[in-house]
């Protein structure tokens, strides 16, 4: 333990304690016995963070703690381990790192005894996320010149989601909605309707009433944008394509789901969509005022719409209708299918 103490106590005066590369050294089993300022920031722990396992702070892609523990004792690995990590938290977004571990050797040097290991942590988060993003908006301009969509469509339903996630962030009432539920629906919300790249032109550009078979056709978009979506690290993209035309009393579609077996952040962005198809124009239907609108919303309570969400859009809807106005479009409506 006196040697142990002794390495940590070099290490620090070999390395500057106010590096801006994240540290931390680990003692053989991998709990944390000192971490540097740039470490306790990266990861939101500016109170004292010794004694806890390294797996407590990043989850390393594909590998649990027994597998590090192991890969770190492998003279074939060099004792070291080169990877990606995953952090979440209540009150931050997820952070994506890139995480380095090598190990501390006795001294005088030897490459069989290990007293413990220094990690080196950089954020990824940015790089990853707009690489991943970069994607999945080609997907859905893609989709959006398919059916003749409107960018103002898409960025006001982000943010009438946002805004309705952010609203229960600050309540704190339901604990899933953390700070990365909130960063995730502003993104994801635009992505509900990415499985019309799959529904035949004829169809989704049809002026006037849909035939049945055609309508049965048309609602494959939730299936075909859970599967187009299905490569998306959070599961929240699945949820909102596939299930944001199920209704609370059970009798939308795909699976007819109802109340809470419908994904919390498909009954938002159910509200959001519902809300801006009402507000705009189309070649079958005039455009309603923000009252019609609201008044339909709320009417919807416990038959299409959560309960719970809609007592949110009447506390919000004056917001809602800031948004739409910002966002209005030009007075080109966009064509779209509509069930006879």
């Amino acid at each position: 333990m006196e040697n142990e103490k002794t390495d940590i106590i070099r290490f620090k005066e070999n390395h500057h304690r106010n590096s801006a590369v994240p540290q931390a050294v680990l003692g053989a089993d991998l709990h944390v016995s000192w971490v540097n300022r740039a470490f306790q920031i990266l990861f939101h722990r500016p109170d004292d963070c010794t004694g806890e396992h390294i797996a407590s702070f990043a989850q390393l892609t594909g590998l649990d703690g027994r597998s590090l523990f192991h890969q770190l004792k492998d003279p074939s690995t060099g004792y070291s381990f080169t990877g990606d990590g995953e952090s979440r938290f209540q009150h931050h977004p997820r952070l994506i790192t890139n995480v380095h571990i090598v190990p501390i050797f006795q001294e005088p040097f030897s490459d069989e005894i290990i007293e413990g290991y220094c990690a080196y942590f950089h954020d990824a988060t940015k790089s990853h996320k707009q690489s991943l993003r970069a994607i999945f908006l080609s997907l859905l301009e893609a989709s959006r010149m398919k059916d003749n969509d409107t960018g103002n469509h898409i960025e006001r339903v982000n943010r009438f989601a946002s805004l309705m996630a952010e609203y229960m962030y600050e309540d704190g009432t339901d604990l899933q909605v953390d700070r990365e539920f909130v960063d995730n629906i502003s993104f994801l919300a635009a992505m509900h309707d990415v499985g019309k790249i799959g529904v035949p032109d004829d169809i989704l550009n049809k002026e006037g009433p849909l035939a049945d078979w055609e309508w049965e056709i048309m609602t494959t978009h939730t299936l075909n944008g859970a599967y187009i979506l299905a490569a998306y690290p959070d599961p929240m993209a699945v949820e909102i394509a596939r299930s944001h035309h199920e209704r609370w009393d059970g009798s939308g579609y795909p699976y007819g789901l109802m109340e809470d077996m419908i994904p919390l952040s498909a009954r938002i962005v159910t509200i959001a969509d519902v809300y801006d198809a009402l507000r705009s124009r189309r070649p079958y239907k005039n455009e309603m005022c923000h009252k019609e609108a609201s008044e339909l919303i709320l009417l919807g309570s416990r038959t299409q719409f959560d309960p719970d969400l809609v007592e949110i859009f009447r506390v919000l809807n004056g917001r809602f209708a800031e948004i739409f106005n910002e966002l209005e479009d030009a007075n080109h409506p966009p064509s779209y299918g509509k069930k006879s």
